[in-house]
C-alpha cells in the first residue's frame, strides 16, 4: 500500500505590497480555532452553533463556518494553502475584491456540501461542515486561471510501510499540473468516500473550485493572466541573458500594457543591451517625462541616472535635461547638478538652455563648488564659445571673462573642458 501527501511551498509570482488581509484572514482562523478547540463555553454563544448544517442553520453559518476547524490538521492545511495562493491574488485583486471573492466561493462549497448532505452523497448525508476549505478550493481554481503559466514547489511523501518505501523531496511543477494532481485526488477520495468514511467535506470542495473557475473567467481574469504571463517571460528571457527574446516579450507586453512604466524600464534596459539605442532612449524618455509630469521628481531623476551612464544626457530634449539640473541643484547634490548643466551644454552648445548650463558650471564652481582651477578652464572655454548678447555680458560683469587670457582653440572643440 503506497501513501502519498503533497503540499504547496510557494508560487512563483511576485508580490508589490503586504498581503495583510491574507494575514489577517490566517490570524482569525487561528483564533477561531483556539476558541473551538480550548475555549468552547467561553463566548456569547457555543463554536459549534456557527458551523453550517443543512436546513437548520441560518444563512450567516455559510459565513461563520468558513473560520472554523475542527483539528489541528484540518487548519495548518488551509493556512499553509491560503499562505501561497491568498498573498498573490490578494496583491492582482486588491483587498476588497480578493475578500468579496474568498468569501463567494466559501460561502457557495458550504452550500454544495449542503446540498451533498440533503441528498445523502458521498457519504456526507446529514452532516455539517465547517472549515475554509471551499475557499481554499476556490483560490486554487481562480489561480490556475490566473497564473496558468506559473510554477509552484511543493513538499512530497512517498511512504510504502510494506515495501520498505519511504521517500521525500521538493520540486517545482506546473500549476496546472498540481492543480489538476489535487482535483483529481478530491474526485477519486469523493468516489470512495461511501466506502473509506472520509471526514472530508468533497461538496464544499468541488463547489469553491466550480465558483472560482467561473468567478476567473467571468472577471476577465484570463486574459490578465495571457499578460502578466508574457511579462513573466520576459523577465526569464533577461535573466539567461536571452536580451533579444527578451526585447520581443516585453514588447508584446508593452503593446496589452503601454501604461506599465516599470515594465517599460525593462524592455529599455534589454533594448540598450541590444545596442537598439534610439529605441532604448525612447521608452526611457517615455518613463522620465510620465514620472516628471506626476511630480514623481525622484524616480525620474533615477531613470535619467540609469539612462544616462556611460551614454550623456542627449536623448532628452534641452528644457527636460535643464529640469534635471535644476531638481539636482535644489536638492542639494551640486555633482549630480554640473554633470547635468556639462551634459546640457555638450549636448546642446547653441541652444539658450545649453548656453545658460554653461553659465551655471561656472557660477557652481566659483561658490558652491569652490573649485576655482575649474571655474578658470570654464571660463575660458566660455569666451570661445558663448555668443554675444546676455550670458556673456553677464560672466564680462560678474567674472571679468574679458580678462581671460586668449588661447589656443583646442582639437575636438565642444567635446569637454579645456585641459
Amino acid at each position: 500500500m503506497y501513501f502519498f501527501y503533497f503540499y504547496p511551498l510557494g508560487l512563483d509570482r511576485k508580490r508589490t505590497c503586504r498581503p495583510w488581509l491574507s494575514w489577517s484572514l490566517l490570524l482569525l482562523m487561528v483564533v477561531a480555532f483556539l476558541w473551538v478547540r480550548y475555549f468552547p463555553d467561553r463566548g456569547p454563544v457555543s463554536p459549534y452553533d456557527l458551523a453550517y448544517y443543512q436546513g437548520y442553520s441560518p444563512a450567516v453559518n455559510t459565513i461563520t463556518a468558513i473560520f472554523l476547524h475542527g483539528s489541528w490538521m484540518h487548519l495548518l492545511g488551509n493556512l499553509l494553502y491560503l499562505h501561497v495562493f491568498g498573498p498573490p491574488l490578494e496583491d492582482r485583486l486588491g483587498r476588497v475584491k480578493f475578500l468579496i471573492y474568498f468569501l463567494i466561493m466559501g460561502v457557495g462549497g458550504n452550500l454544495l456540501h449542503g446540498l451533498t448532505a440533503a441528498l445523502d452523497l458521498l457519504g456526507q448525508g446529514g452532516a455539517g461542515v465547517m472549515g475554509a476549505s471551499g475557499a481554499i478550493a476556490g483560490l486554487l481554481a481562480f489561480s490556475l486561471i490566473r497564473f496558468h503559466d506559473a510554477r509552484v514547489e511543493v513538499a512530497w511523501w512517498v511512504l510504502a510501510p510494506l515495501g520498505g518505501h519511504n521517500k521525500a523531496g521538493r520540486s517545482h511543477v506546473p500549476l496546472a499540473a498540481a492543480v489538476g494532481f489535487w482535483l483529481l485526488l478530491q474526485i477519486v477520495q469523493a468516489l470512495l468516500a461511501s466506502e473509506t468514511g472520509a471526514n472530508v467535506s468533497f461538496g464544499a470542495h468541488f463547489g469553491g473550485f466550480a465558483l472560482g473557475l467561473f468567478l476567473a473567467l467571468v472577471m476577465g481574469e484570463l486574459e490578465a493572466g495571457r499578460t502578466e504571463a508574457v511579462a513573466a517571460k520576459a523577465a526569464r528571457y533577461f535573466r539567461e541573458g536571452q536580451f533579444h527574446a527578451a526585447t520581443g516579450s516585453w514588447t508584446e507586453y508593452m503593446i496589452r500594457q503601454p501604461e506599465d512604466l516599470a515594465a517599460r524600464i525593462e524592455l529599455a534596459r534589454a533594448q540598450k543591451l541590444c545596442r537598439m539605442e534610439g529605441d532604448s532612449f525612447g521608452n526611457y524618455r517615455r518613463v522620465f517625462v510620465a514620472h516628471l509630469g506626476a511630480g514623481r521628481i525622484p524616480e525620474a531623476l533615477e531613470v535619467f541616472d540609469e539612462a544616462s551612464r556611460g551614454r550623456g544626457g542627449h536623448w532628452l530634449a534641452p528644457g527636460d535635461l535643464a529640469k534635471v539640473a535644476y531638481y539636482k541643484e535644489k536638492q542639494l547634490d551640486y555633482a549630480g547638478a554640473l554633470d547635468a548643466y556639462r551634459q546640457l551644454f555638450e549636448a546642446y552648445p547653441a541652444h539658450p538652455e545649453g548656453q545658460r548650463a554653461l553659465v551655471r558650471v561656472i557660477v557652481l564652481y566659483h561658490g558652491k563648488v569652490a573649485d576655482p582651477v575649474e571655474a578658470r578652464r570654464w571660463l575660458r572655454r566660455a569666451r570661445f564659445e558663448m555668443p554675444p548678447g546676455s550670458w556673456r555680458d553677464y560672466l564680462d560683469r560678474e567674472f571679468n571673462l574679458a580678462a581671460e587670457p586668449r588661447e589656443a582653440v583646442p582639437a575636438g572643440r565642444g567635446t569637454g573642458p579645456l585641459i
